[in-house]
């Protein structure tokens, strides 16, 4: 049986997944969010961490050369961007783009620009991933002149290797 990535999970925890009370990391984890960077400025609504980037909660890593979070009156995460070198992993799937977008009103995460996903030995590879966070709606789109690509192994493949 072909082992299908399990994107949307991937995806969902790729861009600090936010809500309007709680903004996450790792799905349903009530850990701490641990943000560092080379600096970090903040002004009226919009936070901005520069340089070497790393976001943890729990097994969940986010790095990132800038991130930048509108902040809603409350104090909460609402639109959070992720530019240049992203890189998230949980310990089971990575997923790599030079930019992720946390959109709270359209309720997606778009990772653009080269875009890799691997879980254990399965890849795919796009010029863009949007998740729609509600519905669990994956969409792959191609790089310009490009095509989607994946590679999945069967049990017996593994088996093999």
């Amino acid at each position: 049986m072909i082992k299908i990535l399990s994107i949307a999970s991937a995806i969902t925890l790729a861009s600090l997944v936010a809500t309007s009370t709680q903004a996450q990391l790792v799905a349903e984890s009530d850990q701490p969010i641990d943000i560092t960077g080379d600096t970090a400025e903040f002004q009226d609504n919009l936070a901005v961490w520069t340089g070497n980037v790393r976001v943890l909660q729990g097994e969940g890593i986010l790095t990132t050369d800038r991130l930048e979070a509108d902040l809603s009156e409350e104090g909460d995460f609402d639109d959070i961007r992720a530019i240049g070198s992203v890189r998230y992993s949980n310990g089971n799937e990575a997923i790599t783009g030079e930019r992720a977008l946390f959109d709270n009103v359209a309720r997606t995460i778009t990772i653009t620009e080269n875009v890799i996903v691997t879980q254990g030995k399965q890849v795919m590879s796009a010029g863009a991933v949007t998740y729609w966070i509600d519905t669990g709606k994956v969409k792959f789109l191609p790089e310009p002149g490009r095509r989607i690509r994946g590679i999945f192994y069967t049990g017996s493949d593994e088996d093999e290797t």
